[in-house]
């Protein structure tokens, strides 16, 4: 600033600015340094420095999709640690066009900030005319419609906006309500620490005290919010503190609670209605003039910014004789429930609400009244969404988790509110909102349960006072009910002592006569304390469920909550492990929840010990059953709650059958340093090599071997031993086409006897060569298939509906073949002879060498289909994926003598098996594996399993299989056993290695003879192999790790803009793309989607005419 300049006040130069540029047209980018330059003068704070000073126009940044892709975009000005700023010279109607799109790019930037953290403040500026202010001291950066809309040409008319964008640019963290807050929070409960000490000293009970005090905080609160008439509580307190007399005290305080409750008139001022059941039982205590005193000091505090998060944790203590010297202690900080929350409940919404923001731009740009009806009904729907939605904490504690939740979800609902009235232009009546109400608690301590309410109610009339200018409706509190006060995991018909199951109390308690040391007393004991019916405890319906209920080990349960209703709950949990720890039956009962879909996600803090065996089967567990984390910090500190050391806890998020999932990683401070997207989270919450990825691309050496078997549209095709061995004896040429049939079942039990009529690719008039066969399928199957919608069935009625014409060119010659159950519980490989006919639901594979069975039926390739494959069913079974479990599998390239070992090997595994079903119809491949499983753990068996055992040599066959693995891993090279992780590591690096091998012509066949006669290539690298032409396989859209597959096009904009925001959130997807992947979509409305995408800042065109999400 010149010195000619100095003395000239904001106000005088924001005037002279509006004036120089008034009108001005010019280039956007000039204007806005231009006029940028001049806003900083006219504030009188510094002016953007030279590029490389963080405070500059045109920052570079670097823009990273989850796949790697990278592009660079400018920012239009920065200030590290402050702003960044887009700013557009906006001509003609469309500013707020613009201006969202201007909105969109500074989210993008801020994701991506060179610093690492994004600033507090976004700034979007409409040169000269208006600059809209956005900050994210919530945690989030607000909604395009809510932030602060500052008009520039009068500016200087607005002192408080002056001082705020002076702030920004000088302070900013001056703004940050959080730092305020802690520190009035911590003073204010210390007070009514010493004032519940102090009554409790004089002989009032806790539970009068806790009442009493919750009466005088809410009162508090209520006073400095505008709740209660200003100094009415205060000066009530005040004039008996000057009498020192209790019992005035106690009538005029008594006065004001009784008409808080009902509502009226105190003294010659209006008191709203409160009600609630806090005001119901006005007591007050007859506090001497030192107690009043200590009252007078907490209500003169300021109120208004208690911080709720902190305040209920610390008004527990105070309430808490024992827990009262724990008021110093740390406590849980905002930020780290708002980690877990964001993910479990907030972005799941925005999601939701992101598609409805694309779709009502688009009707509104379309400028018909119509449209305009229609944008205003889409936002009405969502409101009304969002203000019925239900979220439960089942161990709500203080009331923290509904709190921050509840703040969430508020800040998304003005949101709205500000939408609607931007499209409709005036203010919406607050007829029903976000409140209360719509939090549901579960606590087993009563005065937990009701801070929990009175944090609740504190954070809503806090934001009331922040958003609204009017009086709330009445009454200003409700008795939701919503929190209620019982056992969230167990529940019992009646309580009874059992005194012959009492048992040694081993805790030291009397002072031994002879060494002087603490022992047990030999005459005390532990009741045991019969829950009579016990049963799981229901919880209430809810759209969400989040929070941190309490960690206890396996060997704490009995200590602190007796063997009696330890062995209840176990009885009631038979899927929970009896060594779990406690927290694990609530993420039962959540993935429960979740499955039912009923509620949405499930986010909870357990223990670290989530990801060990005896508690990772929970999860397993619900894995099968479709329930995946979708969110997960494995690894993060936390304050239990119960003494001052930090502890290891793991947050994690389940919902059911997750598109993708989050793995974060935080280091000893808790501070984010790496997140990850992810097609799947392990149930250990890992994420190990990148199988998807790698198994998206087949490698040539497996190419032309595996194939699905026949699917033969028709059950007249099958005959029963019976009839068929009666066909083959009347025409000894029908053996040329009837042939013995397997199925799933087939492989893993004893074989039914069950025969298929096969013409193959025969024509009609080949297949009426074999007359009574023809006849049959005539009979049979042709009625059916001419009522088939596909043509070909219905032309070409005698073959089978997939008669597999390349599986049946891959076989031909061999004597034999493998196979395996497509979807099965355990993954084992048998050979069938070459004359059977395989079903649809066998996986096959054209080799008849002992070694290829012996690597496929390894615990290394196992555990790469596992990875690889997907899963079915309600049960979630494994299912064995020809393109991904087979074909990108990385054989290993060993000596002849490796090679002969493993099949020999696998040759005896195969007869051992087959053997051993043959001797007993009990014994089959899911009951032998089972066996094996339990031998290998050293679990009991069951009478059944034990009598397979005995027939089935389940140790031997274990034992087998033992060598086997060892001998594949050295054919590879690697050292045994290894862990999972480590194998597909191993598996994916050679995997990768072989795709390189192969770009540059190199190809390890798998069956030289039959595969490079026909497709060309050299074998251990011996020669250059020519390009191999593979057939045609759908294009797949991977990243991440993923396979996007093909999925049909929803009806409706809002499913549709939230299916495109999936894609080009895992990889960049180009408008073809998606058109192409999914089913039935339109080329304009998918590229109108997703520049409506790109307009909110949601996606970002990378170039090439892709498409991705860009956040981290």
């Amino acid at each position: 600033m010149s010195s000619s300049n100095a003395a000239v006040t904001p106000a005088v130069a924001l005037r002279a600015l509006r004036e120089r540029w008034a009108g001005v047209p010019a280039a956007e980018r000039a204007n806005a340094q231009s006029y940028l330059r001049d806003l900083c003068e006219a504030l009188g704070v510094p002016a953007p420095l030279p590029a490389g000073s963080g405070y500059e126009f045109e920052l570079p940044v670097k823009l990273i999709t989850r796949d790697g892709t990278e592009t660079t975009g400018f920012v239009d000005c920065y200030k590290v640690g402050h702003f960044i700023l887009e700013a557009k010279d906006v001509q003609g109607g469309a500013s707020d066009v613009a201006l969202r799109r201007a909105y969109g790019q500074a989210r993008q930037y801020a994701a991506h900030d060179p610093s690492g953290t994004a600033p507090p403040y976004l700034l979007v500026l409409d040169v000269a005319k208006t600059l809209l202010v956005y900050h994210r001291w919530g945690g989030v950066y607000q909604g395009f419609a809510a932030g602060h809309r500052i008009d520039l040409p009068t500016l200087d008319q607005r002192p408080s906006d002056i001082e705020l964008l002076r702030d920004i640019w000088t302070q900013p963290t001056k703004r940050d309500p959080r730092q305020h807050a802690q520190a009035v929070t911590q003073e204010i409960a210390a007070k009514l620490a010493t004032l519940a000490a102090t009554l409790e000293d004089r002989g009032f009970g806790p539970e009068r005290v806790a009442r009493f005090l919750m009466r005088v905080v809410f009162s508090c609160f209520a006073e400095d919010v505008d709740l209660l008439p200003r100094e009415a509580f205060r000066q009530t307190v005040q004039n008996a503190g000057v009498q020192g007399d209790a019992a005035l005290f106690q009538r005029a305080l008594g006065s004001l609670w009784q008409t808080m409750d009902s509502g009226g008139l105190f003294g010659f001022e209006n008191i709203l209605q409160f009600n609630g059941h806090f005001f119901k039982d006005a007591e007050v205590l007859p506090l001497e003039r030192e107690e009043i005193a200590l009252v007078l000091e907490a209500a003169r505090a300021d109120w208004r910014d208690v911080e709720p998060t902190i305040f209920g944790t610390l008004l527990t203590r105070a309430l808490d004789p024992v827990e009262r010297h724990r008021l110093g202690a740390e406590y849980t900080p905002r930020a780290f429930i708002e980690r877990l929350v964001r993910p479990t409940v907030e972005e799941p919404v925005r999601e939701r609400w992101t598609a409805v923001q694309a779709e009502v731009l688009q009707l509104r740009e379309s400028g018909k009244a119509k449209d305009r009806a229609a944008a205003e009904q889409r936002l009405r729907e969502f409101l009304g969404w969002l203000q019925g939605l239900r979220v439960l904490d089942p161990a709500c504690g203080s009331g923290n988790f509904l709190y921050v939740t509840m703040h969430v979800l508020k800040d998304l609902e003005y949101e709205v509110v500000r939408e609607l009235e931007a499209l409709t232009g005036h203010a919406e009546l607050r007829m029903q909102e976000i409140g209360p109400k719509n939090f549901l608690g579960i606590e087993v301590k009563p005065w937990a349960r009701e801070i929990a309410e009175l944090t609740l109610w504190i954070g809503f009339h806090q934001y009331w006072k922040r958003h609204h200018h009017v009086q709330p409706p009445e009454p200003v509190l409700m008795d939701t009910g919503t929190l209620e006060l019982r056992d969230a995991v167990l529940a019992w018909d009646a309580v009874r002592h059992v005194p012959e199951k009492d048992r040694f109390d081993p805790t030291p308690r009397i002072t031994h006569t002879v060494t002087g040391e603490l022992v047990p007393d030999p005459a005390a004991t532990l009741p045991y304390m019969e829950h009579v019916g016990a049963r799981q405890a229901p919880w209430p319906e809810a759209d969400f469920i989040v929070g941190n209920p309490p960690f206890l080990g396996q060997f704490r349960q009995r200590e602190s909550l007796g063997d009696g209703y330890v062995e209840a709950l176990r009885s009631a949990y038979p899927g929970v492990p009896d060594a779990a720890d406690l927290v694990m039956y609530w993420i039962s009962k959540a993935t429960r929840a979740v499955e039912s879909g009923r509620t949405l996600r499930a986010g909870l803090i357990t223990t670290q010990s989530i990801t060990q065996k005896q508690n990772r089967k929970v999860l397993e567990d619900a894995a099968v059953r479709g329930l995946r984390p979708v969110w997960a910090i494995a690894d993060h500190y936390w304050n239990d709650g119960s003494d001052d050391a930090r502890v290891r806890v793991a947050m994690t998020v389940f919902a059911r059958e997750p598109a993708a999932a989050t793995l974060v990683t935080v280091d000893g401070e808790a501070k984010v340093v790496n997140t990850v997207r992810v097609p799947r989270l392990n149930t250990d919450l890992t994420v190990h090599a990148d199988v998807p990825s790698a198994a998206a691309v087949a490698l040539q050496a497996n190419a032309w071997l595996c194939s699905n078997g026949y699917k033969p549209h028709g059950t007249g095709f099958l005959l029963s031993d019976e009839e068929a061995r009666r066909l083959l004896s009347l025409d000894p040429r029908n053996a040329e086409v009837l042939r013995p049939y397997r199925n799933g079942m087939d492989l893993a039990t004893q074989p039914r006897r069950v025969w298929i009529i096969d013409f193959g690719f025969a024509d009609e008039s080949e297949a009426r060569t074999y007359p009574l066969l023809f006849d049959i399928v005539r009979d049979r199957v042709k009625p059916e298939r001419d009522a088939n919608a596909r043509a070909v069935y219905r032309t070409y009625w005698w073959r089978f509906g997939e008669a597999r014409r390349d599986w049946r060119s891959f076989v031909a010659g061999l004597p034999r073949y493998i196979a395996t159950v497509k979807t099965a519980k355990h993954r084992f490989f048998t050979f069938l002879e070459s004359t059977v006919a395989p079903d649809d639901k066998l996986t096959c594979i054209a080799s008849s060498e002992g070694f290829v069975l012996g690597v496929l039926s390894s615990l290394i390739h196992s555990t790469w289909a596992l990875a690889a494959g997907s899963r079915l069913g309600i049960d979630g079974t494994p299912s064995y994926d020809k393109g991904t479990c087979f074909d990108a599998f990385p054989f290993p390239d060993c000596s002849a003598d490796v090679r002969n070992r493993i099949a020999t090997i696998a040759e005896r595994i195969d007869a051992h098996r087959k053997s051993a079903i043959e001797r007993s119809a009990k014994v089959g491949m899911t009951v032998m594996y089972n066996v094996i499983d339990k031998l290998r753990v050293g679990a009991t068996l069951t009478s059944k399993e034990r009598e397979v055992h005995e027939v089935a040599a389940c140790g031997v066959l274990r034992d087998l299989h033992d060598e086997l693995d060892a001998t594949v891993a050295e054919a590879y090279g690697w050292s045994w056993p290894e862990p999972p992780a480590l194998i597909l590591e191993r598996l994916v690096a050679l995997h990768d290695r072989r795709v390189e091998e192969e770009a540059g012509g190199t190809i390890r066949w798998l069956r030289p003879e039959y595969q490079r006669p026909r497709f060309g290539g050299a074998t251990d690298g011996a020669n250059v192999a020519p390009t191999l032409d593979l057939p045609a396989t759908p294009t797949t859209l991977t990243g991440a790790g993923t396979v996007i597959a093909s999925a049909p096009w929803p009806s409706d904009a809002i499913g549709q803009i939230t299916v495109l925001r999936s894609m080009a959130a895992m990889t960049p997807v180009s408008i073809e793309e998606a058109v192409q992947r999914l089913v039935g979509a339109k080329r304009d409305i998918v590229h109108r989607h997703l520049e409506t995408l790109a307009m909110l800042g949601e996606v970002r065109d990378v170039g090439d005419g892709r498409y991705a999400v860009t956040g981290s």
